[in-house]
């Protein structure tokens, strides 16, 4: 009993949400999550998402909106979203909590695949063995895991919530596709959730941790009059691998790394969202997809909280 209350004592910036019935949201939240306000989710026509969100059907949309910009019918409702993804500490508070309770059988289900860092990098052995287990890179995303484990993760969050007894039931989720997207757009009618087309700011720094592809590093293959990006080691082709979780900046809700950094998993659809630290500017859009069925390097995920009235 005590290990238990000792772990719900080092978590609480996962969910110290308050004990009484909902207040005023700033006073409701950690500074951990921001909410997302219920509104419509907005979705380029051309995408995977136009299709697999509506599946198809377009008299399930009430109007297109300028810069080819798809208004759908239906909204999310109101949710809260931890404005990082989830980090390798918070996995580690996660197995230390199933192992010191004597769920072995969870633990060893959750523990994470550390070798997926060999299929990425020349030069890989640190990674495999010190990503994870080195404190220096404690607030840095955690890779490795499936989207099963994901939710275990988030189940794991929903039980100690619970097991607190408080007034206010919240349940933790990896969010749905269409979850997803509203935190990374919101209102906006934009590529990225910086607000704008571009992969800069205004003093030439990148708004997110990606493959920065320079023009030392393209070749025209005359064969085949095709652009060929070559990984040459030259600068702006560097792997610089992930970066802890409040890099960059974060987008109109507050939120960092809607793209770029890690690829998100979604809870609906075997992908995930947004791109990643091994992707290019064009496949770190907030549509973009890559296939979520193993582990990888490079995806991550982050939890959302719905809140029982």
């Amino acid at each position: 009993m005590k290990k238990l209350a000792y772990v719900i004592l080092i978590i609480p910036i996962l969910f110290a949400f308050g004990k009484n019935k909902k207040p005023k949201t700033s006073k409701f939240l950690t500074k951990h999550y921001v909410e997302v306000p219920e509104g419509k989710v907005y979705l380029h026509p051309n995408s995977n998402n136009y299709l697999s969100l509506y599946k198809g059907d377009k008299s399930l949309l009430d109007s297109v909106e300028k810069r080819n910009i798809i208004m759908g019918l239906d909204s999310c409702s109101e949710f809260y979203i931890f404005k990082t993804e989830v980090t390798n500490e918070n996995w580690k508070e996660f197995l230390y909590y199933l192992k010191s309770n004597g769920r072995i059988t969870e633990y060893k289900e959750n523990k994470l695949d550390t070798t997926v860092w060999r299929s990425q990098l020349a030069y890989n052995e640190p990674y495999v063995d010190y990503y994870y287990q080195h404190p220096a890179y404690k607030d840095y995303p955690v890779v490795g895991m499936t989207l099963k484990q994901a939710q275990a993760y988030a189940n794991w969050l929903t039980e100690v919530w619970t097991l607190k007894k408080q007034d206010v039931k919240i349940t933790f989720s990896v969010p749905t596709k269409k979850q997803w997207i509203r935190a990374a757009r919101g209102e906006s009618s934009n590529i990225y959730p910086w607000g704008g087309p571009y992969m800069r700011n205004s003093k030439g720094v990148f708004l997110s941790n990606h493959k920065a592809v320079g023009s030392e590093n393209i070749h025209l293959d005359r064969s085949t009059n095709r652009l060929v990006v070559l990984s040459s080691g030259a600068f702006g082709m560097k792997n610089f691998i992930t970066t802890p979780g409040e890099s960059y900046y974060p987008n109109q809700f507050g939120i960092y790394n809607m793209s770029g950094n890690v690829a998100e998993l979604v809870s609906d659809d075997s992908v995930a969202m947004g791109g990643s630290w091994n992707d290019t500017g064009y496949d770190v859009r907030i549509e973009s997809e890559q296939p979520a069925t193993k582990p990888k390097s490079t995806i991550g995920f982050r939890v959302i909280a719905t809140i029982e009235e």
